[in-house]
């Protein structure tokens, strides 16, 4: 396979699939703690590579599980107050628009499969999957030098 066409594969898995949008933006913050860890701390590349196993894993569960979080909380904004929920995509859209070509394509495949529902879900559940790996990765990532490194000192 060229590899022209496997960027254009990764496109379109980014464009259809939420999993795989997960997978590819976890394991770039899981990429760039470790690097963060190796050239912040004196862990050892084991250690790092363990640190990084459990970031993934924390990332691949806060993504979903805050994404649906604030989908639940969007929800309800959008049956007491749809206008709000409508307001709030305007904003982003329009935030969007004024983004380069590939910002705009990149939030047009975060928001595409949530399309269907109300404005303030699609904005929760994007804030949610946005941020829910980012805080679990960057707690495991601040802990693990304490948690992980502290096995030489035994």
């Amino acid at each position: 396979m060229s590899a022209r066409l496997s960027l254009d594969k990764i496109a379109e898995l980014y464009k259809t699939s939420p999993i795989f949008q997960d997978l590819l933006e976890t394991s770039a913050a899981t990429a760039l703690a470790a690097g963060g860890q190796a050239v912040m701390t004196d862990m050892t590349p084991e250690q790092i590579a363990m640190a990084s196993a459990a970031g993934f894993g924390a990332g691949m569960v806060g993504r979903p599980i805050m994404g649906r979080a604030g989908q639940a909380i969007g929800g309800v904004v959008d049956r007491r107050a749809p206008e709000m929920g409508s307001a709030m995509m305007e904003g982003v859209h329009d935030m969007v628009n004024m983004a380069p070509s590939p910002i705009q394509k990149m939030y047009a495949a975060k928001l595409g499969p949530y399309a269907h529902m109300g404005g303030a879900a699609q904005y929760g559940n994007l804030i949610g999957r946005a941020y829910g790996d980012n805080a679990a990765q960057l707690a495991i990532a601040l802990a693990a030098p304490g948690i992980f490194g502290a096995q030489d000192d035994a």
